[in-house]
C-alpha cells in the first residue's frame, strides 16, 4: 500500500514537472506606434504616458494551472538604459517602462487567448546629454519591450536564476540592434516604432538686408556730439513652433557680430577701406539702454561676451513677433586723426539655440 502511494505520487510530481504552454516560438503583437516630436522638448524634457500591450492569438496549456512572467526590456536601471540618439545622435530619448508588472497566473488547462496576458505599461521618455544607441533618421523600430515567458513547470533553481539571466540579456539586446535573444520558453512580445522629428522654436530676422544710413556731418559736429548723427531703427523677428500659451521650447539668444571691429575696442565698427573716413566709426544701442554700446562678437557661432539683444531660456514668454529697438551713432575713437570720408560697415545678426 505504501509503495502504491509513493509511486501515485512520484507519477503525479513528473506529469507537474512537463506542463507547459509555451511551444510554439516567439510571436508578436501589432507595434505600438508613437510620436515624440510634439510631446519632448527642452522646455518639457519628460513626458510619460501608459499603453497596453497588443497580445493576439491563442495558445494552449498542459495544466491547470499556469505561471506567466514579464520582462521590461526598457529597463529603469541606468547601467542598463536604453538610450536612442535620433538623428545620428543629434537628439539622446531614453525610454523605460517605469510601473511594476507582477506574474499573472492563469487557471485552466486547453486553450487560451493571448489577450489575457496584456498587461497595461507606463512608459517614460527623456531626453538625455547621455549619449547612446545611433539612429539614423527620425524613428526606429524596437523589436519588442516588454515580453512573456512561461514559467510553468520550472524548477525553484531555474526559477530563481530567471531575472539574472534577463539582466544578461538586456546587455545583449543594447548591443545587437535590439534583437532580443529568446529561448524556448518567451511566448509574446510587444514592438514600438518610435518617432522624434521636433519642431523646435525658431526666430527669424524679418527685415534681412536692412541697411541704415546716418546723416552727413562734420568733423566738428562728431567732435562735439557725443552721439553724433544718432540714427534709430528696429529689428524686426519673427518666432516659430512655439509651445503652449506660447512658450520657447528651448533657450534662443540673439547678439550681432562683426569681421569689422576696431582691435582695441569691439564696440566700435569701422571701415578699413581705403577712402574711408579714419578716426571714426560706428556704436551701436539698445534704446532701452542707450548709454551702453553694444558689445559685439567676432564670430557667429558663440556670443562669447557680447552683449545679448534678446534671451529667452526653454519654456520662457514669447511672443510669435517682436521688435527690438536700436540706434546708431559716430564715435570718434582716434578724435586726432579724423579724416573726411565715408563709412560703410556691417554686422551681422545672430539667432543662437545654446
Amino acid at each position: 500500500m505504501i509503495k502504491s502511494i509513493i509511486a501515485l505520487f512520484l507519477l503525479s510530481f513528473s506529469s507537474l514537472s512537463q506542463a507547459i504552454c509555451y511551444g510554439d516560438g516567439i510571436r508578436y503583437a501589432s507595434p505600438i506606434n508613437i510620436d515624440l516630436s510634439d510631446k519632448l522638448s527642452p522646455a518639457t524634457p519628460e513626458w510619460t504616458t501608459t499603453v497596453s500591450t497588443q497580445y493576439a492569438g491563442n495558445f494552449s496549456c498542459s495544466t491547470y494551472q499556469s505561471e506567466f512572467g514579464y520582462t521590461k526590456i526598457l529597463s529603469t536601471e541606468d547601467r542598463y538604459a536604453t538610450v536612442l540618439g535620433f538623428n545620428g545622435g543629434k537628439y539622446n530619448v531614453r525610454a523605460e517602462i517605469i510601473n511594476d508588472i507582477p506574474n499573472l497566473k492563469l487557471k485552466k488547462s486547453g486553450w487560451h487567448s493571448a489577450s489575457e496576458l496584456n498587461s497595461s505599461m507606463t512608459l517614460k521618455f527623456s531626453l538625455v546629454s547621455q549619449k547612446g544607441k545611433e539612429v539614423a533618421g527620425n524613428s526606429v523600430n524596437l523589436y519588442d519591450i516588454l515580453f512573456v515567458t512561461d514559467l510553468s513547470g520550472m524548477s525553484l533553481f531555474d526559477i530563481l536564476l530567471w531575472p539574472l539571466k534577463q539582466v544578461v540579456k538586456i546587455l545583449q539586446w543594447l548591443f545587437n540592434g535590439f534583437h532580443w535573444p529568446y529561448d524556448s520558453r518567451d511566448m509574446y512580445g510587444q514592438p514600438l516604432i518610435l518617432k522624434y522629428a521636433p519642431k523646435l522654436t525658431t526666430c527669424h530676422f524679418q527685415n534681412s538686408g536692412l541697411v541704415v544710413s546716418l546723416p552727413t556731418l562734420g568733423r566738428n559736429q562728431v567732435l562735439n556730439d557725443s552721439r553724433a548723427g544718432y540714427t534709430p531703427f528696429t529689428l524686426n523677428m519673427r518666432c516659430e513652433n512655439l509651445g503652449n500659451n506660447n512658450t520657447s521650447e528651448r533657450d534662443i539668444d540673439i547678439f550681432l557680430s562683426s569681421n569689422n571691429l576696431l582691435s582695441t575696442d569691439r564696440t566700435v565698427l569701422i571701415d578699413n577701406s581705403a577712402n574711408a573716413a579714419k578716426g571714426v566709426g560706428l556704436r551701436l544701442v539698445k534704446t532701452s539702454d542707450s548709454q551702453q554700446p553694444l558689445v559685439l562678437s567676432t564670430t557667429q557661432n558663440s556670443r562669447g561676451n557680447a552683449t545679448s539683444l534678446f534671451y529667452v531660456k526653454a519654456g520662457g514668454q514669447l511672443d510669435p513677433n517682436f521688435m527690438i529697438p536700436m540706434a546708431v551713432y559716430y564715435y570718434p575713437w582716434d578724435p586726432k586723426q579724423i579724416t573726411q570720408g565715408t563709412i560703410k560697415t556691417t554686422a551681422i545678426l545672430n539667432v543662437v539655440y545654446p
